[in-house]
């Protein structure tokens, strides 16, 4: 299956419609069963592995098989149920300036939440929450392998999100409504379950607003890969602000 996935991305790096190259064409109907549970599935799990079951086999049995569903379901989707081959993408691949683009985009974000550390209140909050952030990077049980733990969520995980919420989610979604309303469906199922997560770290209304600040991020992301024709862009942007985030998690483990 990681091959498939592997392969798929190196002969074409395909668009949001990289399933559309078809001799068949899904009902409506069906496509939205399998793009309808995709946006809301990760959701539900976030509940079961950060909330309900944190640390616990069940939760993390939770958190395992939800990122297996992220690497699978849209290839069982596209080529077991809708029966599409995985196509080509959109012709040219605008790849060297979606990178430039993706990449002002990732440096821009990351000097502004390294420019939020120098504000006071701000700087007082993360002190504040430290104790909740290395409980929860205990729980993990990654805060002896953090710089590692950094470099494959920044990496590989950023690539898995780019793939599934991007490359799929929003590639089904723009087929069944209008561009800007799949836009801002994906950018909410994205964002729904960071808020889950962030909320954990954080109280409710800070962890809601990064949250939507993730969901925008996003809804940025699906723009590059729409212009783009390439997951490349996204993936890229992603890359570099996750990094950043790693880099202030850091700084907060390491400044008590």
């Amino acid at each position: 299956m990681i091959a498939l996935c592997v392969s798929i991305w190196e002969t074409g790096e395909p668009g949001p419609q990289s399933f559309v190259s078809s001799m068949d064409h899904p009902s409506i109907r069906l496509r939205w069963i399998v793009t309808a549970p995709a946006l809301v599935l990760p959701l539900v799990a976030s509940f079961f592995y950060f909330v309900f079951f944190p640390g616990t086999a069940f939760g993390n049995g939770c958190y395992v098989a939800i990122k297996l569903f992220l690497l699978t379901w849209p290839l069982i989707a596209g080529l077991a149920i809708l029966r599409e081959k995985p196509g080509a993408g959109w012709g040219t691949k605008r790849r060297r300036r979606g990178v430039i683009e993706g990449g002002i985009f990732g440096i821009a974000t990351s000097l502004l939440l390294f420019g939020l550390l120098q504000l006071p209140f701000f700087a007082a909050l993360l002190q504040e929450q430290r104790p909740v952030i290395e409980a929860k990077v205990e729980g993990l049980g990654v805060a002896e392998h953090f710089l590692l733990f950094a470099v494959f969520l920044s990496v590989a995980h950023a690539w898995l999100e780019e793939f599934y919420w991007r490359w799929f989610v929003y590639g089904q979604l723009r087929r069944l409504v209008s561009q800007p309303l799949a836009h801002g469906l994906a950018a909410a199922g994205f964002a729904s379950h960071h808020i889950v997560i962030l909320s954990q770290f954080f109280p409710l209304p800070w962890g809601a607003a990064f949250g939507v600040c993730v969901g925008l991020g996003g809804l940025a992301w699906s723009l590059l890969l729409e212009r783009h024709r390439s997951l490349t862009a996204p993936w890229f942007s992603h890359m570099i602000i996750d990094f950043a985030a790693m880099a202030v998690a850091w700084w907060i483990l390491n400044s008590g």
